[in-house]
């Protein structure tokens, strides 16, 4: 047997957007569209003539392995990216065998932080999402943050905070096909829920995340606390919409410095199909419009898909521009 299933024994309710919006073009444009699993994580696209292209989750066959597999890795994208003038947070890549065990840091870290100051997130060098990452305000939170996430990673990232307008920019072969301005998740307080209650009516977040304790007491706060009506509390340390977050389209709000950060960021690491991760800083600075803080190679947009009609349809014409570059001959 080969494990791929025919289309046809797959519920419609099952399928991933991507497979949907796949299953689609494929009708359209007379491909073969079969399915690796009983949701359509992956699968093959065959045309008539035998030529085949393969797919797993966002990930295309138009990227080279090579350079996907660098942007998984922060601390080379960073490397990289800067080598070729691109303004990058400052980072420190810590080992996690050292600190392992409630070792205390080694001095390099603690003189790190030293020198950039609080606050700091730390981070998983490898991952996606906005998984694990987490904000640090003293050299206690900070040892409380590496010793946690070193239970379960091998390497982590310190890096500077940057304050500033968050975004996603997506491109493909050198165009921006759109711009996303991303919030992190936060509540706003009414006078009488208490930070418990409040997340729990939050649609979008687990209160089960750990990070939610340790990033309400960086604000002195704890989940049993009552904000003041009107008060906005913020949950998470990241803006990602797997996370909770908020996002809305502003493509056409970005300036041309920004499309063009964007694009050398993907042309520096050899993508022809990016989402860019960068932040406008709120202090302006004369070297850059904005600074890049990692480089996806497989961005996801069901989360974006899924917030109302002018994101669906902006998805729809993003993944249709994909399939066209992925089978272009």
């Amino acid at each position: 047997m080969t494990g791929l299933e025919p289309l046809d024994t797959i519920s419609s309710t099952d399928r991933t957007i991507v497979f949907e919006l796949l299953e689609d073009y494929c009708a359209k444009h007379g491909l073969n569209l079969t399915a690796g699993d009983a949701h359509g994580h992956a699968g093959l696209i065959e045309d008539k003539t035998g030529r085949r292209w393969l797919f797993k989750g966002t990930r295309f066959d138009l990227n080279a392995l090579g350079c996907a597999e660098i942007c998984n890795d922060k601390s080379y994208t960073a490397r990289f990216l800067h080598a070729a003038g691109i303004a990058v947070p400052a980072s420190h890549l810590v080992i996690c065998s050292d600190i392992r065990d409630g070792r205390r840091p080694p001095d390099a870290v603690l003189d790190f932080a030293e020198e950039q100051g609080f606050p700091l997130f730390v981070k998983p060098n490898t991952g996606q999402e906005g998984r694990d990452v987490m904000r640090a305000d003293t050299y206690h939170t900070l040892q409380n943050a590496l010793h946690i996430l070193a239970k379960r990673h091998d390497r982590l990232l310190v890096q500077e905070e940057i304050r500033g307008r968050d975004l996603r920019i997506i491109v493909l072969d050198g165009d921006v096909l759109c711009a996303i301005e991303r919030k992190a998740p936060e509540v706003t307080g009414d006078g009488e829920s208490s930070l418990a209650e409040l997340v729990d009516s939050h649609s979008r977040i687990d209160p089960a995340d750990g990070r939610i304790d340790f990033e309400l007491s960086l604000q002195g706060l704890m989940l049993e606390s009552v904000p003041v009506a009107g008060q906005r509390v913020s949950l998470l340390p990241v803006s990602n919409l797997s996370s909770g977050g908020s996002a809305k389209i502003v493509t056409s709000e970005i300036s041309p410095e920004i499309h063009k950060l964007a694009r050398l960021s993907a042309k520096t690491l050899g993508l022809r199909y990016a989402g860019v991760d960068l932040i406008v800083p709120d202090e302006r600075r004369p070297d850059t419009a904005g600074i890049v803080l990692e480089v996806n190679a497989a961005p996801g947009l069901n989360n974006l898909y899924r917030r109302g009609p002018e994101e669906t349809e902006t998805v729809k014409q993003i993944y249709a521009a994909v399939f066209d570059a992925m089978l272009k001959k």
